[in-house]
């Protein structure tokens, strides 16, 4: 029997492909949203974000970095990290690596923020994250 008490839980953000990802400060990852409005509606300003970055893609100083969502524009997010010295992105022709991709990380991405009616879940209580 399913808790009668508690309201259900959102899941996490999934995680987004990555289309092309900027020289520049700030960095300007660029991703590829499904059909889905709940893609596009899971991420948001001062969420915390790994990239994947396989090395066919080219820009390997961005693998596996952390960083914070600093402005959304469309399917543009605006990342803070200068990646103006850093090697060109590049899709690879063919490739049988795990595409780029952007995910949430760590534990401020877990909790509600209720100013939206618990839609997003995001942020701890007490706003600092991991």
């Amino acid at each position: 029997m399913p808790n009668q008490f508690l309201p259900g839980v959102i899941a996490i953000p999934s995680t987004l492909l990555i289309t092309n990802i900027t020289r520049s400060n700030p960095m300007v990852v660029t991703v590829a949203i499904g059909n889905s409005n709940v893609e596009a509606n899971t991420y948001v300003v001062d969420m915390a974000i790994r990239l994947f970055v396989p090395q066919s893609y080219g820009m390997i100083q961005a693998h596996n970095i952390v960083g914070t969502i600093i402005a959304i524009n469309g399917l543009d997010f605006s990342l803070n990290w200068d990646s103006s010295q850093w090697d060109a992105f590049v899709i690879p022709p063919s490739s049988a690596e795990t595409p780029a991709s952007i995910a949430p990380f760590g534990s401020r991405n877990l909790q509600y923020n209720n100013s939206n009616n618990m839609a997003v879940p995001f942020k701890s209580l007490n706003n600092i994250g991991n």
